[in-house]
């Protein structure tokens, strides 16, 4: 992935965007080494650089598709304006030959992607985020924050990435689907290289989002 991600630090860098790698990528880039393969490439970044995300991925040559859930993608030939569904974006180039596209009609298509090994940049997917002027908010009702200058951390070579106590804590959503074997190994990879704090603000993260219990927390505890 260091060849991928350079390619993207160069892209996004060009465009002057806030940007992170997230998802797996994020806990490799915090371990210092590659745990496991990855079919894509994650960037965090924020609501308020989301057209300018979009003109800039289309003026580029990419395709750029907004998720609608249930794995419906809706394709944007350019940026929207009028108020937008907070929905994130999947990204491609022509020569991206594991992404499925099955056509719906009216510009949406049932959205697949093999789970092969990402060797190119040639596919990205953005995840957007809320921020103010000191803290980083994760997605939800309950208003859960870090603070950006230990929500986003930096590689020594000076690569931006979220911090893998919150990329943990988006994994802890997704532990009876597609990805659940790759979230699990991230946290059982990634866990015990904690310090103390970033334990303690995934167990009180985890607590105020599952108030009745949720199975990493006995291992956090």
């Amino acid at each position: 992935m260091e060849n991928i991600i350079s390619q993207a630090r160069t892209l996004l860098n060009e465009r002057g965007l806030d940007w992170s790698i997230c998802g797996g990528t994020a806990i490799d880039l915090f371990l210092g080494r590659q745990t496991r393969t990855h079919k894509d490439l994650d960037v965090a970044v924020f609501w308020e650089d989301r057209n300018s995300i979009i003109e800039f991925m289309l003026s580029s040559g990419w395709r750029v598709l907004q998720a609608c859930g249930g794995g419906v993608v809706h394709e944007l030939n350019k940026k929207q304006d009028e108020p937008f569904e907070k929905r994130n974006l999947f990204c491609f180039t022509a020569n991206e030959n594991r992404v499925i596209l099955e056509p719906l009609g009216q510009e949406r298509y049932k959205f697949g992607l093999e789970k092969l090994e990402q060797r190119d940049f040639t596919y990205v997917e953005f995840l957007f985020n809320e921020r103010d002027t000191g803290d980083f908010y994760l997605p939800g009702e309950k208003k859960i924050k870090r603070e950006i200058y230990k929500a986003i951390l930096t590689t020594s070579n000076g690569v931006p990435y979220l911090a893998p106590e919150i990329v943990l804590f988006y994994k802890s959503s997704y532990l009876d689907g597609f990805d659940a074997a790759d979230h699990y190994k991230d946290f059982n990879v990634s866990v015990s290289y904690f310090n103390l704090e970033q334990k303690q603000w995934l167990r009180e993260a985890l607590e105020k989002e599952y108030p009745n219990g949720h199975e990493w927390l006995q291992r956090l505890n």
